[in-house]
């Protein structure tokens, strides 16, 4: 994509993405990338590792609980990439029946437990 058009198209001047390109700022800040995202059709988590940053939300989960946030992500340290699927398929499985159990608690008791 062409400079101009991506200028257009994200509302970011030619001159700064061009001295971003060129190492000469900073990456910008995480808003701007992740519409930088979108207009490129990336992911925006890419864009944002390749700037040396985590997405805010991530950061705001992992502060919640940070010793066991840090345990969970080194544990995974030296797994393949096929490993780390396998476990991310499992824990979202595991949230998900977390989740369903919960909901069905909670209308056991608002229904009096009929």
């Amino acid at each position: 994509m062409k400079l101009r058009t991506l200028s257009k198209r994200t509302g970011m001047s030619i001159t700064y993405i061009a001295k971003i390109e060129r190492g000469e700022l900073p990456p910008p800040v995480e808003k701007k990338l992740l519409r930088l995202a979108k207009v490129l059709g990336r992911f925006p988590d890419e864009l944002l590792n390749a700037a040396g940053r985590l997405p805010a939300d991530v950061i705001q989960i992992a502060q919640r609980e940070p010793s066991r946030y840090a345990k969970l992500v080194r544990a995974t340290r030296y797994l393949s990439q096929k490993d780390l699927d396998r476990v991310i398929h499992r824990v979202r499985s595991e949230v998900e029946k977390i989740f369903l159990e919960k909901k069905d608690r909670k209308r056991q008791s608002v229904s009096g437990g009929q």
